[in-house]
Formats: structure tokens, sequence, C-alpha cells
């Protein structure tokens, strides 16, 4: 308790103290030539100075115990104690370690300057500080090359991650996820980022050959810490926060849409060429409602309803269900050990709150590393990771929320429970209880305030009272089914294994790593009767999923350094894998009680909702590398991987993966050896095959499925059997999807290492695309297997690093941009493929063209008035497009007919470029760090103007929006649903680019002769923001550029870039201590 106070006295107040026998040291730092090194960061406790421009520099010590550090950017770091001396002079010398970074590559690693691949690290010391509760956000703008989208942020929902752009349509297109050797399919979800140590992405195929058929969209290498050989240390972390909606839809209340109709149509009755213009009833307060006053009635309904009985003030559905959230993160670790047994212990806990209601995310992670030295020759590690996560969705969309209407609380109150009780059928309803729209269907609506006095609509006059629906929807209201159904799944894990590793001979080693990861997931999605309409019984749907992979690999390493600059390395592997994944699902309908909902209380099974299955897939494989070293100066690296897989029949099973890469340190040769600004100038070059067996179980072989069959007279008597294939047949002859990838590279360091550059230029093309091909009708099956297909990748990446400031105040920058273009090559004996979405929208795929494109009619505007029309000359078969008012479509090709022979490109999802940009800086105790990422480029198809609610009462639509020939608004936006399908033009295609301020990070580490007085060895405060700014491109109307569906049809690759309804994005908050002892 002493500790625990004095702890908060440090963090509160400023604690002086004294310097005995304090003394002056002064000196100089030089290189080995003995040139003088400015701006080397000297050291003494929390004090520190830096040399000036001739290598000088001055600092104040206690005494002769004192203890010196110099360090600088690319240099071996010194350590001296002062002792009798009051003048100290250093050299400092080229630090190979930092020059030559490892990093880790498939099956070993490798020293940075030696790297003939494409290979990008990422380390960051402070990663769980970052207000995200999941690996790959955190992860997203850091790396060139990677592009990491938050399709939705939802707490706990996957990110959307690819590497080089795609390389697969219907066989998977997402990295391999590797951590600590062993291949995690989950691995970014269920990581704790306290343990993560590195990251390396495999971005070429001469890189990720090595891991042949799993290769071909990129490899994500994940390395955890390990112990160090030290005394027990002890860390806690602690941090919470808060996150909220960054923006919502822009809606109008009710009260504000009628307020706007009203103004309208006075501006519209000033025209005094209205009638003439073809409106039957300009006077109508809505112009599609012109020979409707039953669909006028049941507008002011609504009108009188948020007026008079809620007080003028509509029911905003939007800031019900959007709540201000809570984040936490619990960490704490142990690390230490001696020479002959290392450990790293770790727990954590991490809670995340959606902005949304009933929408949480739990992980809780343990993590145990033990690396033991049996022997000199002999060393063993175990890794042991078993997780828990929990993750609750809300069963409703966003979109159900924000078009609902706000004259409709979601629940009633004693006004609208008295007016409602006026129809016997509800008689029964009370204050408290749901309100649903069919409450208020075929009631008599009196413009009446509760004290008897006269509501007037906008322009004064009043209103008779009549009969009326404000919606005739049988739906319950969104909080009511939101709140009547719960969704909760949970998944358990574990991640272990064991490397045992042999040196034989001096530089020959065997290794044999045998893992196993285990996962049961279990899901509940719970519906209460009547929660999604009268009489709709209760239902349950109990998921669950085993996985079990196991892995063993094994490995013959020969490392020979033939001479001081030659050396040979050699490697040969064999592993085998196999996985097995059970799922059942089963429906039960029809409960006694909401309270008792175990299946065994459900009085029906529903067949069509319960099925299972059981697949088993093996994997063998056998490797080998070599890389070759020449002078220290030329790189040869060549690997050759052979794979067989269950995926395929039996005459396809195997693959085979080479790869070869060559690199060249041209600052070694005699004629840059001398340039002292440049230390490094590495050129690289690779080719390579990767391949991908992610594809669907059993493609190779027709499978029976469940099915009834009619015997006997008349409609006969069903029987139960079984039947083929009937939606696509299977191909025995299906094959290896492969990926031929040419890379071309360049790492540049100059300035005593203060400016790195990396480019990287690529060239992919994916052959053997597995595709669904038509078939002839005879056959009774519409679609096969087969592979047919080509598509190409081809871009540049730069990342740049830079050492900015050095001394009391350092400054650094970590920059990346690229960019990727797709192009289909082949497909089959096709032209192109057109594919649609859920509104009719369209997707083409065109050889010579991008993977997807939009394709429609293109607009120019709205039509102004019917004389514009007629004076154009167009005809048209499709449905009102030619309408005043409503978009105006171009006549693409010219022949004065709309029909869709006018459709064209109008856009694609895939961006020019992505890029990222980090800034740290650090004055004496206190550290700041910033990101910025964007996107720019692409477009995305919003799905919302779908929805007339959107068309009338979004303030992003309507906003300047036609009324009439004279007062046509901005000409480009038309009057709500008059006119052509605005799904099916490029009128809702947007652009998707944006810039974020992704990340904040502010900290301040207590000096350490403070904390060391009451036990601890370091103590730090910290505070940190998500998404704190977001700029959206100016066409941008939605809410979340990022956002994107992905269920149903959009779960095809073909079909990409639908936005509906998307998450906000949350802005974050975060306050954190962190403790080591």
């Amino acid at each position: 308790m002493k500790k625990l106070l004095l702890l908060f006295l440090l963090i509160f107040t400023s604690i002086a103290f004294s310097q005995n026998d304090s003394k002056k040291i002064t000196g100089t730092v030089v290189d080995s030539k003995g040139a003088p090194i400015p701006s080397v960061t000297v050291t003494f406790e929390d004090k520190n100075t830096t040399t000036d421009l001739d290598g000088k520099y001055s600092i104040e010590v206690k005494n002769a115990k004192s203890i010196l550090r110099f360090s600088y950017l690319g240099f071996a770091s010194q350590i001296v104690v002062v002792g009798k001396n009051k003048e100290i002079n250093i050299t400092l010398q080229e630090s190979k370690s930092e020059l030559d970074e490892v990093v880790v590559i498939g099956y070993g690693t490798q020293k940075r300057s030696n790297v003939t691949g494409s290979i990008s690290k990422y380390k960051n010391e402070k990663l769980d500080e970052v207000a995200v509760s999941r690996l790959d956000q955190a992860l997203q703008g850091k790396i060139a090359g990677v592009q990491v989208q938050n399709i939705s942020s939802e707490a706990g929902a996957d990110a959307q991650i690819s590497v080089r752009g795609i390389s697969s349509i219907n066989a998977g297109a997402s990295p391999l996820v590797v951590v600590d050797g062993q291949p995690i399919p989950d691995g970014l979800a269920t990581l704790n980022m306290a343990d993560v140590a590195s990251v390396e992405v495999l971005k070429d195929a001469a890189s990720a050959a090595i891991y042949g058929s799993r290769g071909a969209s990129g490899v994500i290498l994940i390395t955890t810490k390990s112990g160090k050989t030290d005394k027990a240390k002890y860390s806690f972390k602690y941090s919470t926060g808060f996150k909220s909606a960054y923006e919502k839809y822009n809606m109008m209340t009710t009260s504000e849409y009628i307020n706007l109709l009203y103004s309208e149509r006075a501006i519209r009755l000033t025209d005094p060429a209205i009638q003439a213009e073809g409106l039957t009833n300009p006077n109508a307060l809505n112009l599609l409602y012109q020979g409707s006053a039953t669909k006028t009635n049941n507008l002011i309904a609504g009108y009188i309803v948020e007026n008079t009985m809620l007080g003028g003030k509509g029911y905003d559905y939007q800031s019900e269900v959007l709540r201000n959230a809570e984040f936490k993160n619990i960490q704490f670790g142990a690390t230490g050990g001696t020479k002959a047994m290392k450990y790293y212990i770790s727990a954590g806990y991490q809670g995340d709150q959606g902005i949304m209601l009933k929408s949480n995310f739990q992980k809780l992670n343990f993590r145990t590393k033990f690396d033991i030295e049996l022997s000199k020759r002999v060393k063993l590690n175990v890794n042991l990771n078993p997780s828990y996560t929990s993750k609750e969705s809300p069963s409703e969309n966003l979109t159900n929320f924000w078009r609902y209407p706000s004259w409709l609380p979601y629940q009633h109150n004693a006004l609208t429970a008295a007016f409602v009780n006026q129809n016997a059928q509800w008689a029964n309803i009370r204050p408290g209880d749901y309100a649903h729209p069919r409450h208020f269907i075929g009631l008599t609506y009196y413009p009446v305030y509760p004290d008897g006095s006269t509501l007037f609509m906008p322009d004064g006059t009043t209103f008779t009272p009549a009969a009326g629906a404000p919606s005739n929807s049988a739906q319950n209201n969104p909080m009511a089914s939101l709140l009547s159904h719960d969704i909760n799944a949970k998944s358990y894990g574990l991640q272990g294994g064991t490397t045992l590793n042999v040196n034989i001979s001096p530089g020959f080693d065997f290794k044999t790593m045998n893992t196993v990861y285990v996962k049961y997931d279990t899901k509940f999605d719970w519906t209460d009767r009547n929660a999604e309409g009268d009489g709709i019984v209760n239902k349950g749907v109990y998921y669950d999923n085993s996985y079990v992979d196991l892995l063993t690999e094994n490995t013959l390493n020969y490392k020979k350094e033939l001479d001081e600059s030659n050396s040979v390395e050699l490697l040969l592997g064999y592993t085998a894998q196999q996985t097995r994944n059970t799922s059942t699902q089963t429906t039960g309908l029809d409960y006694p009680s909401n309270e008792f909902n175990t299946l065994n209380n459900a009085l029906f099974i529903d067949k069509s909702g319960t099925f299972g299955s059981n697949n088993q897939i093996g994997l063998l494989s056998y490797l080998g590398r070599v890389n070759y070293v020449i002078d220290n100066k030329y790189f040869l690296t060549a690997s050759y991987r052979t794979d067989g897989s269950s995926y395929f029949g039996p005459n396809k099973k195997w693959g085979s993966f080479p790869a070869a890469s060559i690199g060249w340190a041209a600052n070694k040769e005699p004629f840059l050896s001398n340039v002292d600004w440049l230390n490094k100038l590495n050129f690289r070059t690779s080719y390579g095959v990767s391949g991908n067996n992610r594809i669907l179980n059993y493609g190779f072989q027709n499978l029976l499925s469940a099915s009834n069959y009619s015997f006997g007279s008349g409609t006969g008597t069903q029987t139960g059997g079984q039947v083929g294939n009937t939606a696509i047949n299977a191909n025995e002859d299906i094959t290896w999807e492969s990926t031929f990838q040419t890379n071309y590279g360049m790492d540049l360091s100059i300035l005593n290492n203060r400016i790195n550059v990396t480019l990287d230029i690529y060239n992919s093309i994916t052959d053997k695309l597995l595709l669904q091909q038509a078939t002839m009708a005879f056959s009774g099956v519409p679609l096969s297997w087969n592979n047919i297909g080509s598509l190409r990748n081809r871009g540049f990446e730069v990342e740049l690093n830079t050492t900015n400031l050095k001394g009391n105040f350092k400054w650094s920058t970590s920059a990346n941009i690229a960019h990727t273009e797709n192009r289909i090559i082949e497909l089959g004996n096709e032209a192109y493929l057109l594919n649609y979405g859920e509104r009719n929208e369209i997707y083409k795929s065109v050889v010579g063209g991008p993977l997807v494109q939009f394709f429609g009619y293109k607009t120019d505007g709205i039509w102004i008035s019917q004389a514009q029309i007629a004076a154009s000359g167009l005809t048209s078969n499709l449905p009102s497009a030619l309408k005043q008012g409503g978009l105006k479509i171009v006549d693409i090709n010219g022949d004065g007919v709309l029909d869709t022979n006018d459709r064209t490109i109008i856009g694609d999802p895939y961006p020019d470029f992505t890029w990222g940009i980090t800034n740290n800086f650090s004055y004496k105790n206190f550290d700041l760090s910033f990101s910025l990422q964007g996107v720019q480029g692409g477009e995305l198809i919003n799905g919302d103007p779908n929805y007339g609610e959107t068309k009338s009462a979004n303030r992003n639509y309507n906003s300047n929006r036609w009324i009439s020939p004279q007062n046509p608004g901005d000409g480009r936006t038309p009057y709500e649903e008059l006119g052509f399908n605005w799904m099916l033009t490029d009128y809702v295609v947007e652009d998707a680019s944006y810039f974020a301020l992704r990340e904040v990070n502010l900290g301040y580490n207590f000096p350490a002769n403070l904390v060391k007085k009451i036990g601890l060895s370091s103590l730090r405060l910290y505070t940190s923001g998500q998404n704190l700014f977001f700029h959206s491109a100016n066409g941008y109307r939605g809410i979340n550029p990022e956002g994107r569906s992905t269920s149903g049809p959009y779960g095809s690759a073909l079909i990409a870039g639908y936005q509906r309804g998307a998450f906000p994005i949350p802005k974050t908050y975060v306050f954190g201590i962190d403790i080591n002892f």
C-alpha cells in the first residue's frame, strides 16, 4: 500500500533530488578513421546530450562510479565508467549487427544485407499501446504493398488483407499467416499484440515459394517474444478508454422533411410553366404522390404523431443504437532465466465494445515460451498459447436504424399508447411496450396538441382530420428486434509446439518442429417469439465447429563460411500436415418460453437449417534451398518445393514451385567503396512460382446430398434419398493455381544510414484460375469447375525510413507508398463475364481490363424540363428514362435511343495508391508518435440510395435538388425517385479515396532514479488515439469509405466494391500505465 501511495505521488508530484560530488566530463567522439561524429547521444541515467559538429560533448555526472553510454545509428554503442577521468574520448566502430539486421524468412533467418527477395519487416515496441484489439488493424498503413481494409468497424470484425493485389478468384486471395513457424488461419485475430516481437511479410514469389501451394497471396510471418538471460523481470500494463462514432448519417426528422416539402411546394408554385411541364398536380406536397391523397395523408399522419405525441422531437434511432463504447487492455508478463533455460510468460485481456449496441469483443490470451539448452549441441523450444475469444454481434444492420422514421418511438409513451388503444387489436398496449408501425394503421389523425390547441401545418394552414397509416410495414421497429435477438460466439484455441534443434557438427543442424493447433468454435443465435413480427415463433440456431491441425516439419541446415567473404547455406526439409474440420448446425423452432432455450425444449427441428460436415485435408511437402554469398557482394538464392495435396484428384495431387533470386551489393565495388555518404546500395532481382491450394473441398469429386423422391400414383409418396450435385459439377482434372512473379528491387542507405530507401517493381501472372464455367444444358447442371483463367498484377512499392534528428530531441520517419493494378489475361473462351448484385447493379469482368469494373449508364446531371427532353430528340424503352427531375442518361453510342446498348464502364473498386507515414518524436522522457494512412483512387457503389428514405430524407442526397423547371437546384440532384433507377447508373458510384490520422501516441517515462525508490525498474504513462481525424473524398456521401458488403453475392471476388449500411468509423481515446519491476 505504501508503494502504491508513493507511486501516485510520483505521478502527480515532481520530486527534486540532489547530486553529490558531481563532476563535468568532456571529450570527443570519432569513427574508426578518426573523423568526428556529430549528433552522437551521450547518456548518464536520465540525462543526455549530443556531440556537436566537431564531435565534442560535455555532460555533468554524479561521481567516479557514474556510467556513460555513447550511441549512434549504424555504430556499436559503448559504455564507459567515468573513474578519475575528466576527459573521455571515444572511437565508435560500425555495427554489423545494425547494418545487418536479421529478418525472418521461411524456415530460417537471413541478414538483411543478404536478402535477395522482397521482404518487409515491421517492429514496434509499443504495439500493444495502439487503440485497436486486433493485430491486422494495427498493421494498416505500416507496410508497403500490404493493404488492410477495415470493411466493418463492428467489434472484433475481420479486416480484409491483400498483398500485392488479388491473385485468385475462387481459391482464396488472403495471405498465409504463420506464427512462430506454424500456419494459423486466424492468427491475426487471436494473437495478443503484447506478445509480438516482429512481423515480416514475404511479398515476392522468390521469398514465398518456399511455402509452395500456400504462398501465392503472400506470407505474413509473426515472431513472438522470447525470454532473455537475466534475473526475473515483470511487467504490468493497463489501459482503458472510450470510442464513439466519428460521423452519423445526416438524416432529417419527419418534421424537418415535411417542412422541406412545404417549402419546396411554395417555390414550385411560383413557376408559371409548371402545369405545361406535365405535372398533373403541381400542388401535390410530394411530386411522387400527385394522384394520391392517401399517401399525402400518411405523410402528414407521421408529422402529427411527432408533434402532438412526441413533443415535436423525433426519435433518433441512430443515437439510441450507437453509444460511447469502452475499450480495455490488461497485460502481464514475466521473463528471465539462465543460459540453460530462458522463459517468457504472458497473460492478456482485451475488452472491446462496439459503438453499436450488442457489439462486443473480448479476448483472453496466455503464452508460455521456454528455450532450454539440453546440452551444448541440443536445444529445445516449448511454446504453448491457449486463447479465448467471445464476440457478440448485433442482429440488425445499422441501415435499419438510420432509415427508420423519427415519428415512431421505440417504446410507447402515455400519449401514443392511449392513441393506439382506440384499435381493439391494440387495446392492451401500455406505456413502455415496444411501438411498431402496425399499431398506427387505420386510425384517424387529428392535428391537435394534448392541451387542445391546433397543430398548424408548416405553411400555416390546417389539416382536415383523416384516416392514415404513417407506415404500412408489418415488421417490428429495429430497436425492439435488436433487443430481442442475441448472437453470441465463443472460440477456444490452443496453439502448441516443440522444436528440437540438434547440432550434428559445426555448421550442420537438424531441426524438427511438431505443432498442434486446436480450435473449438460455438455460436448461439437466439430470436425471441414475436421479435421479428407478430406470430413469428422463437428460434434457436446452434453452431459448433472443431478444427484440429497437426504439423511436423523436419529440416537439415548446413552453413559453411568458406572464407571471410564467401559462404554457403543449404536447407533440405520434409513437412507433413493434417487438418480435420468438423462442423454442425442445428435449428430449433417454437420453444414454450424464451427463458428455456436449450435444444431439447424446441417443439420442431428445422431440417433446412440443420446440417453438418466433416472434412480431412492432408498436405505433404519436400523442400530445399541454397544461399550462396560471393565476396560479400554477390548473393544467390534458389529454392524448390513440391507439394502433394488432398484437395486435388489422383492425377493432379502434386505441384512444383521453384524460385531463384540474385543480389548485388554495388556499394562494395571498388568504384563506390570510398563514397563516404553511401552506406548501402543493393540491387535485387527474383523470379519464382508459388501456388494456391485453398480451393473448395472435394471440387474434383461429385458428392451426394439429401433429396426427396416421389413414388406411386397421383402426387405420389415422398421417400428420402440422395442426389448428386445440382448447382455445379465437379471436375477431376482441376489443378493448382500458380502465380509466376518477377521482382526487381533496390535498397539504398546513405548518410550513416540516416536515410534508407527500398524500391520494388513487380509483375505477377496467376495462371489456371479456378472459374465456374457454363455447361451444356443436357447435363442437368448449369456450371462446372475448370482452370480456364489468367490474371496479372503489377506495380511498385517504395519504403522510406529516415532519422531526421538525434540528440535530446529525436525525430524519425517511416513512410511507404504502393501502386498495384490488375488485368484479366484470359477467361477461357469468354470475352467477358457479367455478375449481378442485390440491386441488379452489374459487375463486368473483361479480358484486358481490371478484374472487376462497374457496368452501367453514365449520367449528365438531370432532365431540367419536358421541353429539354423534347429538344433532345431522344427516345427510350428504359423505364422513366425521360422524365423531368430524373437522371439524364448519356446516349453513349449516339443512336438517339437510350437502351441497354448505352451501358458502359463507370468505375472500378481498385485504388491507384495506398500509403502510410509515421513520425516518431522524443524529447528527454517524453515521446510522441502519429501515423497517417490513406487510399487514393478507386470507387465504390453506394447501395444506400436504393432506399426511399435516403432519397427523401438524407441531406447528402436531397440538398439543392430539383424542384421545378425554373428551380432545378444544382442541376445534378434528382427529385427522390422521379426518373430512372439510380442504382444502375454512375450516380451511385462514388470516390472511395480517404486519408486518416490513424494513430496518435503520447507517453512519458518517469526518471529511473525516482522509480527505483519504490522498487520499480520503469514507469510510463501514455495516451493514444485512433481515427482522430478522417477525411473522405468530396464525392463520397456515406459515413465510412472503407466499409464493404462481403456476404451473399458479394462473397465473390467478381462482385466487389459495394457498400450498404456501413458501420460508422470509431474514434477512440485510450489512457494507460506501464509498470516494470
